[in-house]
C-alpha cells in the first residue's frame, strides 16, 4: 500500500541535486487503466522538494494500477514539461 518515488536531473543522474532554479517535484497520480498521456485525469499528490516521495494508498485500492507523472517547479509555482509515465501496482 506504499509506493516511494525516486526522481533525480536526468542532465545528472547520480545525483540527488534538483536542477538549478527548481523549488521541487510535482507528483500526480492516476487510479486505474487506461494510461494517462497527458495531465488530464492525474491527481495532485504532492510537492517533494528532495527525493523520495512516498505515496500511501489504502487497502481498497490494493491489487489496482497506478500511474505516476512528475514535473519540476520553480520557486514561482511554473512547472515544466511532463515525465514519462511510470506504473506501478498497489500491493498489500
Amino acid at each position: 500500500l506504499r509506493h516511494t518515488i525516486n526522481f533525480t536531473d536526468e542532465a545528472t543522474p547520480e545525483s540527488r541535486a534538483k536542477p538549478a532554479g527548481i523549488h521541487g517535484c510535482e507528483v500526480w497520480a492516476k487510479i486505474g487503466d487506461p494510461a494517462p498521456t497527458d495531465g488530464k485525469g492525474l491527481v495532485f499528490l504532492g510537492l517533494d522538494t528532495r527525493t523520495p516521495y512516498v505515496a500511501e494508498y489504502d487497502g481498497e485500492h490494493a491489487g489496482q494500477t497506478v500511474y505516476y507523472m512528475l514535473r519540476w517547479a520553480n520557486a514561482k509555482g511554473e512547472a515544466g514539461p511532463w515525465s514519462q509515465t511510470v506504473s506501478a501496482t498497489i500491493t498489500k
